[in-house]
């Protein structure tokens, strides 16, 4: 008897399905490699080749064939049909063969809705692109400090879902939305999968590794202006509370500072009160120690040269430094210094794995503007740098404390020109002394609590210059924690530099840019390193993460310390860059954080601000600057600033990377924002200031230029100005509520209040 029409398409069907060739096979996540597998032909009728990297370009169909023909023939590009009529060459048929119009014969494969698959077919519609994630490399973590980056995936259909199997590394979370953040807290190799899911249920998966590398013990330097520190009748109007003894909040405030800061060494200026000095010391754990330069104890000739009364330097320093010995300094130049020569303290402590000498000068120059001064600090530098030249000319040598001036130019004026900084006799001899805080004038972080100039630096010779840590110049805020800080403490705000004295005695080097970043192909990229012991070196790159190097320059003079370079064509997210000792091939130093080759530029915009904060409570904490990146690959924001009309607010933090399509807002205060807000921090100076009548708000490189700026002339109570349409790079700003009413802001959301 003839089968009936209807079921010969049915009984293709099991053959068909009955074959080994069409089992769709489990979906299986691409290496961690990214290397696309030996050619896009199936192996042993759909199973992924290379130990399940995805063939073809990467997409992998789970109707039965990963990259090679159809069962028709017809080769899959994912999605397709093949001449059977099906998407691909699933080949398969809804509810059992039939198509979804009540029984009528099925048409090839074809499902009803035009080119839909089942909802479980794990492929896209027609016209969807193949979900797969593209983020393929991770960035190191080191236990101890924070983490984060954003996966990204292509294709599919929005919203999309992160998830992940395996464990992550400790103390790190993924959200839905794809961030992984957090601090790690053990050191280790860490195998984890990450999924990504789209509207349609599609998948897409990539098993990565993240290696988090041990905490980082770093040796922390601190000075500090503690202004009249102790005087019975000078210093901050308010440093002695309400029925106290004298000034005992200023005593609390410096001990409290001094104590959270961990610092290993201090040097500490305008110290006139050894009682309270002692009492600040006593407030300390356990293990400080320290001095005044009068105290004869250390000094022999301290009382001859500073009086009880009077400003003097003083040194703390923990149980990692050994005491050698002191000696005030430059003595017949103390007229210049204001009549406060230096102190110098000789300590041995371990570098390198063995002990060896360490000399900190703390100095505290002339102050005041005038044309007097200034020639008092420029003889006063030049004493400086003579008795250095002479005396330590091969030593490990910080010259911490307040020098009174700036090193763009000078805060002295003649006929209302700066004048040069008194300080260019170190400035032009780079190869024997550095500035560490020269990035403190650069980004304009001002050192006191009145004036945007930086008066309080930190010296270094080109030993200890090798071993300070890239981005590890800080200015302390405690006027974000003390109650009237500036009239209860110091009108200075500590400053700390931190060093890596970890590792083995002998030549090193040390990159010191670029560290992170993106960088778009075509455009210079410039390779600043330090180094000791080492006479020349070699650039390499790599675009896979390390796993290859390209020689970018193979001989360079070491003392150079810097090499202009051009980005080549190359799109990575996976750039790893290193200087390479040509002596030693084992010892070089590579860039700790992510670099990005990308073709298209990215471009961060101030997308939303709210000048006007709320009536109640009426904090300028809840001012804030909303940033957006609308490029397609990440930007670090390490060292860029956000300003006012006039001045720095806020300084991000190294290794602040904002990723494409996400926001980063900044409150006024963390009184502004809960705890734990992702994109979201605090301005570093404390306050936004904005004003509530009209400012301008700038975003800027750490070399200056302004990359998006607003200005706006009237603010109302409690709403933000937006650009309309939100994210828009070249829209306007409307009033939020005219963008969207009943929603006053949305910072860190879209506009509608909808997440990203």
């Amino acid at each position: 008897m003839a089968l009936p029409r209807i079921v010969a398409p049915l009984v293709a069907l099991l053959l068909l399905t009955a074959c080994p060739g069409a089992t769709p096979p489990t979906p299986v996540e691409p290496s961690d490699s990214g290397v696309k597998a030996d050619g896009g032909a199936s192996d042993g009728g759909g199973e992924q080749a290379d130990g399940g990297e995805q063939e073809d370009g990467g997409l992998s169909s789970d109707g039965g064939s990963d990259g090679g023909t159809a069962d028709g023939g017809t080769p899959d590009d994912g999605g397709v049909p093949g001449d059977d009529g099906g998407p691909g060459d699933a080949g398969a048929l809804d509810a059992g063969g039939a198509s979804d119009d009540g029984g009528s014969p099925g048409d090839g494969g074809v499902p009803s809705d035009g080119g839909s698959m089942p909802p479980d077919a794990g492929v896209p519609d027609a016209g969807i692109p193949a979900l797969s994630v593209t983020s393929l490399g991770l960035g190191d973590g080191r236990v101890g400090e924070p983490y984060a980056m954003t996966f990204t995936a292509s294709g599919g259909r929005a919203p999309l879902t992160w998830s992940f199997t395996g464990t992550l590394a400790a103390g790190l979370t993924l959200s839905t939305d794809g961030a992984l953040s957090g601090t790690p807290t053990a050191a280790g190799t860490v195998p984890f999968t990450v999924i990504v899911r789209d509207a349609d249920g599609q998948t897409a998966s990539a098993r990565l590794l993240l290696r988090v590398e041990p905490l980082l013990s770093l040796f922390t330097v601190g000075h500090w202006n503690l202004e009249w520190f102790g005087a019975p009748n000078q210093g901050p109007a308010n440093s002695t509370s309400g029925g106290g003894v004298p000034d005992d909040l200023q005593v609390a405030g410096a001990t409290s500072v001094i104590r959270d800061a961990g610092a290993h060494v201090w040097g500490l200026v305008e110290m006139v009160d050894t009682a309270d000095f002692n009492t600040l010391m006593a407030g300390l754990p356990g293990g400080y120690r320290g001095f005044l330069a009068n105290n004869t104890t250390y000094v022999l000739s301290g009382t001859s040269l500073y009086s009880a009364g009077e400003q003097k330097p003083g040194i703390l320093y923990d149980s990692s430094l050994t005491y050698r010995s002191a000696q005030v300094i430059l003595t017949a130049q103390a007229a210049d210094f204001g009549g406060r020569p230096p102190l110098r303290v000789d300590f041995t402590t371990r570098i390198h794995g063995e002990d060896a000498p360490l000399v900190v000068i703390v100095t505290h120059m002339k102050a005041f503007e005038d044309m007097t001064s200034y020639g008092q600090r420029q003889r006063s530098s030049t004493a400086l740098k003579s008795y250095l030249d002479q005396w330590l000319p091969e030593a490990r040598v910080l010259v911490i404390g307040d020098w009174n001036d700036d090193l763009d130019h000078s805060i002295s004026t003649q006929n209302g020109v700066a004048l040069p900084t008194p300080f260019a006799n170190f400035l032009d001899d780079p190869t024997h002394y550095t500035f560490l805080t020269k990035v403190l004038t650069d980004a304009t972080i001002r050192t006191t609590t009145e004036y945007n100039e930086v008066i309080d630096h930190t010296l270094v010779t080109d030993e200890v210059a090798v071993d300070a840590v890239p981005g590890g110049v800080q200015v302390l805020r405690p006027d974000t924690s003390i109650p009237d800080y500036a009239h209860t403490v110091s009108d200075h705000y500590p400053v700390l530099t931190r060093y890596d004295l970890s590792g083995v005695p002998g030549p090193r080097v040390r990159l010191t840019a670029p560290l992170g970043g993106t960088f778009v192909v075509g455009t210079s990229l410039t390779f600043t390193w330090r180094s000791a012991g080492v006479s020349t070196v070699r650039i390499e790159a790599s675009y896979d993460s390390g796993d290859t190097w390209n020689v970018v320059a193979p001989s360079v003079s070491a003392s150079a310390g810097t090499f202009t370079w051009t980005v080549p064509d190359v799109e990575s997210d996976l750039v790893r860059v290193r200087v390479v000792d040509m002596a030693n091939a084992s010892r070089f130093d590579m860039n700790p954080g992510r670099i990005w080759f990308t073709r298209t530029a990215p471009r961060v915009i101030i997308n939303e601000l709210l000048a006007n904060e709320p009536a109640l409570p009426g904090t300028t904490a809840h001012e804030f600057v909303e940033l957006y990146n609308t490029g397609s690959a990440p930007m670090d924001l390490s060292g860029w600033s956000l300003w006012d009309a006039l001045n720095p607010q806020h300084v991000f933090a190294a290794g602040t990377v904002l990723q494409p399509g996400r926001p980063l807002v900044v409150f006024g205060g963390p009184a502004g924002f809960p705890a734990g807000t992702p994109d979201t921090v605090a301005a570093s100076s404390g306050s936004l200031s904005l004003n509530n009548t009209s400012d301008t708000v700038q975003l800027k490189l750490p070399d200056g230029g302004v990359v998006d700026s607003v200005e706006y002339l009237s603010t109302v109570d409690a709403v933000s100005i937006n650009r309309s349409p939100d994210l828009s790079p070249d829209a306007g700003f409307v009033l939020h509520t005219t963008l969207t009413p009943g929603l006053q802001s949305s910072p860190g959301r879209r506009a509608d209040g909808g997440a990203f």
